[in-house]
Parts: C-alpha cells; sequence; structure tokens
C-alpha cells in the first residue's frame, strides 16, 4: 500500500544526507572525449586496464543504485551519468522490500556503507516507505561522495547511441560499458534491438529522431495490461484525516465505500501548510473510465468539470467527497480536483543487452526492461540492476559479452518470476471487484449508503469553499 513518506527522519543524519550541491553541467565534454578515450581520468593509465569505463543514461534510483555498487566493487572504474531533467520528476511514494539491500554486505567502502546504512534505516522507520524523489536524493548524495561524475540538464538529452559513443545535445560520450534506464517508453530500447535486428549493423550511429516514439509489441517478449486506475488529488481547508483511521470506520463506512466505488481506495494525506492539506485518492476504474481520460498524464492533469471525464467516474469522485465531509470535517476547496490515468501493465523486452561489433556493451535497466504493476519494478531492479553492477566491477574489456550473456538470464528469470506473482495478485484483485460488485446486486445489503441522501450531499460540494460552519449530516448507513 502507498502511503507518505514521514519526515523530518532526516534530522538524525546530518552528517551524510546534506542537502545535495547543484550537479555541474561540464563544459566542453565534447573535446574531452578524445583524452579520455586515451586514458583513465587521474590515472594516467591505458584504456586495455582492466577497469572500465561506464555511462548511464538516466540519474533515477535504479541507475544511481546500479553506479554505486559498480564504484564500491572497482573504485577505478570510470563512471559518468547523464540525465536530461534538471531535477527527478517524481514523487510518489513508493514501498521498498529489505531485502534489496542484502547485496551490500558484501561491500567494504565505508561511504557506501555509511550512507546505505542510514538510507536503509530511514526506510524502516517508514514501513518500508520512502518517496521516489527523496530514495534518489539520498543515493545521489553518496553517489557525489564516492566520486561518480553526474552530469543533469537538458544539454545532455541522448540524440544517438552507437558502437561506443553515445551523443547528446551538448557532445558525446565513449564508453566500454553503457547502461540505459530512461524510462518504460525507452528510445534506448528501440536503438538496442535496431542493431540487434540488423545483420550487416557496422557500429553507425542510431538517430533517436529516427525511431518511433510509439511502444510496439514486437519490442517485447509479452505485454499486456492488467488494471487501470486513477489518482485524484484535491486540495481541503482545516484539517481532516483518512476514513480508515480506526477499526469501527473500517468495518462500516469503509467497506459501503468501496462497494460504492467498486475499487479499494489508497487515501493519502499531505499537508500544504498550516490551512490547506492536499488529499490523494488511488482506485480502479472501468476500460471506458480509462478512456475517457485519453490525453491526460502526470504533467498535464484532468479536471473533474472536464466535459470528457465519464459521469459514471464524475460520481464516484463526487460520492467519496460527501462522505468524506460527513465523516473527516473535510470542507472542500472548489476546483482543485486534479485525475491522472495510469495503467498497471507487465512487458519485458525482447533483448535486454547487446555488444557491438567492437565489443562495447549496451544494457537497459528499469522500466526500459522489464515493467512490473503495484511499484515492483523498482523492487525488481534494486536486485537485477545490482547484480549488474558488481558483475561489471569484476569484468574486463574481453568479459563484456559474458557479462551480457549473464545479465540477460537473469533479468529474464526475475521477469518471469515477478510476473508470475504480478499475475497471481492481479487474479485477487479481480476476485475482490467482482464481491463488491455482487454485493452491491443482492436484496439483503448490508453497510449500504442512502443514495438520494448521497446524491442531495452531492450537489452541495462546490459551495463548501464558502461555508463558514459544517452542515448538519444527512447521511446515513443502513
Amino acid at each position: 500500500m502507498i502511503r507518505e513518506a514521514i519526515p523530518g527522519v532526516d534530522e538524525r543524519y546530518p552528517g551524510l544526507f546534506l542537502p545535495a550541491p547543484e550537479i555541474a553541467v561540464s563544459q566542453g565534454l565534447a573535446n574531452n572525449r578524445k583524452k579520455s578515450s586515451e586514458q583513465m581520468p587521474g590515472t594516467g593509465q591505458p584504456l586495455n586496464h582492466r577497469a572500465l569505463k561506464v555511462a548511464y543514461v538516466g540519474m533515477g534510483p535504479i541507475a544511481l543504485y546500479n553506479a554505486l555498487q559498480l564504484k564500491a566493487g572497482q573504485p577505478d572504474t570510470d563512471i559518468e551519468m547523464f540525465e536530461k531533467r534538471a531535477e527527478y520528476a517524481r514523487n510518489h511514494t513508493v514501498h521498498i522490500d529489505d531485502q534489496c539491500f542484502r547485496s551490500l554486505k558484501s561491500y567494504d567502502h565505508p561511504v557506501l556503507t555509511q550512507g546505505m546504512a542510514q538510507l536503509r534505516d530511514k526506510i524502516r522507520r517508514q514501513h518500508g516507505h520512502i518517496s521516489c524523489k527523496e530514495l534518489e536524493t539520498d543515493l545521489k548524495s553518496i553517489a557525489q561522495r564516492m566520486g561518480i561524475t553526474m552530469h543533469a540538464g537538458s544539454d545532455y538529452e541522448v540524440v544517438a547511441i552507437g558502437d561506443g559513443k553515445v551523443t547528446f545535445k551538448s557532445g558525446e560520450a565513449l564508453f566500454d560499458a553503457l547502461v540505459c534506464a530512461d524510462g518504460a517508453h525507452s528510445k534506448s530500447r528501440k536503438a538496442l534491438l535496431k542493431m540487434a535486428d540488423n545483420p550487416d549493423y557496422q557500429g553507425e550511429d542510431i538517430l533517436f529522431s529516427e525511431l518511433s516514439s510509439t511502444d510496439e509489441d514486437s519490442e517485447f517478449t509479452s505485454k499486456k495490461d492488467l488494471q487501470y486506475r486513477v489518482r485524484v488529488k484535491y486540495q481541503v481547508r482545516g484539517p481532516t484525516k483518512k476514513l480508515a483511521s480506526g477499526w469501527l470506520n473500517l468495518s462500516r463506512y469503509v467497506y459501503a465505500t468501496f462497494k460504492l466505488m467498486l475499487s479499494p481506495v489508497e487515501e493519502r494525506i499531505r499537508p500544504l501548510n498550516e490551512q490547506t492539506n492536499e488529499v490523494t485518492i488511488d482506485f480502479f476504474i472501468s476500460k471506458e473510465e480509462f478512456d475517457s481520460l485519453s490525453g491526460y498524464n502526470l504533467g498535464h492533469a484532468a479536471k473533474l468539470c472536464d466535459s470528457k471525464v465519464r459521469d459514471s467516474l464524475k460520481e464516484k469522485i463526487k460520492n467519496w467527497q460527501a462522505i468524506k465531509h460527513q465523516f473527516c470535517q473535510e470542507t472542500l476547496i472548489a476546483d482543485t480536483e486534479e485525475l491522472t490515468p495510469h495503467t498497471l501493465s507487465i512487458f519485458h523486452a525482447r533483448k535486454v543487452h547487446h555488444v557491438t561489433p567492437s565489443g562495447k556493451l549496451i544494457c537497459i535497466a528499469g522500466d526500459a526492461a522489464t515493467s512490473l504493476p503495484y511499484y515492483r519494478s523498482l523492487n525488481n531492479f534494486l536486485v537485477v540492476g545490482a547484480k549488474l553492477g558488481r558483475k561489471l566491477a569484476s569484468a574486463s574489456r574481453a568479459d563484456l559479452a559474458k557479462t551480457g550473456e549473464a545479465y540477460e538470464q537473469y533479468a529474464s528469470r526475475r521477469a518471469r518470476w515477478e510476473g508470475f506473482k504480478a499475475a497471481l495478485k492481479n487474479f485477487m484483485i479481480n476476485v475482490m471487484k467482482l464481491c463488491l460488485w455482487i454485493s452491491n446486486k443482492v436484496y439483503w445489503k448490508i453497510h449500504v449508503w442512502d443514495p438520494l441522501k448521497l446524491k442531495d450531499r452531492r450537489k452541495t460540494l462546490p459551495e463548501w469553499e464558502v461555508q463558514r460552519h459544517h452542515p448538519t449530516a444527512t447521511l446515513t448507513v443502513g
């Protein structure tokens, strides 16, 4: 279950998780590549030295965790990370399995050991939860202290990948191994497959501008949409609380509300200031309701008043707000609703590694390789990516092909196992939704909202923001 991360825990660790300094954008990147191809930075060692030059496309938690394990295993490795966004955009809260950190026991790097111990303790204190942005910030802080070079900004958006060279808007970087963690709609995945599928490929650059922006079924061994969900955010004036704030509410009000929504509802509350709170609910919706939100996303959320939004979805949200008003004294601020649809899908890329004609290794990781629902992708690749980092730390240039094959086998095996668990959980969710639907059809209904009084209460919702006092509650549960 997704929950808001507990604030303030960093106060216990003043020594490590200080505000991360701004990542410098290197000047003259293109001019420095020739020199870096001739010697390892700071050592003067030729490129036939065992330590590799590794580049990362993407600088999210998966790429950072992979790079940390690589650097700890082989400190001489020249690592450069590139991210087109100046700041990490995602700020949802995820659950991290403690087993993801088991690989750290094999390292004796003081910065990694201290930093990850504190991060692990923070996650434990938050009952396994942390916001994605907080996780990325803490991992970046450790990476900076370990000497990993990071570049961020629009100048570092990838425009092409070739044999041992990745090209950005600002220049290019050479590599022995390239790890691409650029998300579910990865252009790197398309480039890798284009190299692998072309028997005549001789190392020429694959231009991203020439690649399709649409994910095609041919890119995956399997792909399936399991569920459709919507995340609704709205603001309320004054204090509020969760509907499921006690056993009485859970047994009497929550069950009745779930039947009304035809879905279990995950609820989170985040204070915006002393007078305002933000309420976020996340629940399953039908395919028709999902399609009515077509074109909306995290950067362009739908409004409840939009004509495209299906009436049945609007009614569910208004019902929820009416129930929260009566039992949690929420005073809605009108027109603050934001609706974001998202699909819970599962897929695994047809190929997650490729060895170029000159022997360079290209790998894709994270959502680019395997997408799993219920935030399992992050947990899966904290394990898979860590193993790739350890393999690269012990590899020479002659071993890169074997390293890629081992990574492909392990990633595929983990994808099958995680896919089985996702399908099992999906089956249980479908059974739950069916039970909620059936319970609304039987004659002996219990714990049900009075539809007439609920409809009357919904009509007053837009005017709540100007009310001085809460009206007398009129909803009943039978």
